[in-house]
Formats: structure tokens, sequence, C-alpha cells
């Protein structure tokens, strides 16, 4: 991996998918914004269910931010509490890190990252998780994780290195396999765009979970399936 003109890492395709984490947002990416937005408030609701059904029923170790499965509306800014000998440091720093970070319209200057009010904003509304889109979200996550722990976990212990295959098989479909350590395999096939992709052979016996819509072999814009194959 090459970050600022300079390789970093270290190799790790001997390492099974179980030696990684996996999310969709993390505290540093929210956080590190300049006003906090989560996921669900840059990309649509279809957009944000698909990428939670792909890393939650993936082989790998799945990790939730706060608020997450509900899809909260609160932001997650950037705030601290520090004595005055650092405050302005920490302004002055944090202004000119976001200084060229993206704005949407509208946007003004940042929260300041010292004043109490930019840390109740992050506060977790917990009452909104029963509440429209936010319960729904929030049923998608049970759901997901109830499978995964019913027909994915099992099958994790004994997974190898290089377990995992992928196919590009156009611009916006992925096809992703894991053969599991019980010798089952897991596919996974994404279109992660828009617009409806024609062609796909999506449907058999081995169906495990359909997050987003699919009739025949169409599979509509940001939808997912997932088939899980026993071993033979």
């Amino acid at each position: 991996m090459e970050h600022d003109g300079r390789n970093s890492g270290e190799p790790s395709a001997f390492l099974p998918p179980t030696a990684f984490v996996t999310y969709a947002q993390n505290h540093d990416q929210i956080g590190n914004r300049p006003f906090g937005e989560r996921l669900n408030h840059l990309v649509s609701p279809a957009c944000a269910r698909v990428w939670a059904a792909i890393y939650l029923l993936s082989p790998q170790i799945p990790m939730l931010f706060m608020g997450e499965e509900w899809g909260a509306g609160q932001p997650f800014m950037f705030f601290s509490d520090v004595g005055d000998d650092l405050a302005d440091a920490i302004r002055t720093g944090r202004t000119e890190e976001m200084a060229s970070f993206p704005r949407r319209e509208g946007q003004g200057a940042p929260p300041d990252p010292m004043a109490e009010e930019t840390f109740r904003m992050c506060k977790l509304d917990w009452d909104a998780r029963t509440e429209g889109e936010h319960a729904r979200f929030l049923s998608l996550y049970r759901r997901l994780i109830a499978l995964r722990k019913k027909e994915i976990v099992p099958r994790l212990s004994g997974m190898g290195a290089n377990s995992g295959q992928f196919e590009v098989v156009n611009e916006r479909v992925v096809k992703v396999t894991w053969r599991l350590g019980d010798g089952s395999d897991l596919s996974l096939v994404a279109n992660l765009s828009a617009e409806p992709v024609h062609g796909l052979s999506l449907w058999g016996s081995d169906h495990l979970w359909l997050e987003g819509f699919a009739t025949g072999d169409v599979l509509e814009g940001w939808s997912a399936v997932f088939s899980l194959k026993a071993k033979s």
C-alpha cells in the first residue's frame, strides 16, 4: 500500500479472512469530516442497506459504529475538552486540516471543536430506534446478524489463506466466492450502482439472502445476492 509516496504495511495474503475486521464506517472516517456526516447522511437508504448486507454476511469480522444499526440522524464530529493552553491550537489545527476538504453546497464553517454544543449535537437519540426508517434499519441489522450467527459463523473455523476469489463482472457488478472452513462456498453477487444489470445467474437452491431487488436474471440497482453451497 502506498501513502504519501511511501510504501507502508506488510503482506497479509497468508492470513485467513477471519484475521481481518471489516466495516462500512468508523469514528475516524466520520469524525474527521468537517461536519461529521455518517454514511446514511451521504448515500441513499438502498446503498446503505446493501453495504450493511455485504459486510455483515462476509466472512471477515464485522465492526459496527455506534448508532449505525438504526441509521442515527446525529453526526459524529471532532470535539475536544482540554485546557485553555491547548484550545486555540486545536481550533487552528482543525481549521487548517479541513481547509481543503470538499464541502456540500450551503455548508459554512465547521463547528467549534471546543464548544460543548458540538459535543451535544453528537449524542445519540436512542428513542429514534423505534421510529420509521430507523426502526427498519434496526430490523435489517438484527436479521442479518442472526443469519450470520446461524449460517456463517459455525462454518468459519478452519478457513485458510487465499480462500476468497473475486470477479469484476462489469463496471457495476462484482462477484466474490469464499471457501469456508467446512468446505462450503459462500458467494456474493453485488450491483454497486443505481442502474439494473441484466444477464446474471442469481438463483438456486443455495440462495441465502437478497438485499434489494432481483427478478429473473436482472439485479436491480444497489442490490446483492448471497448464496451458500454446502460441501458436496
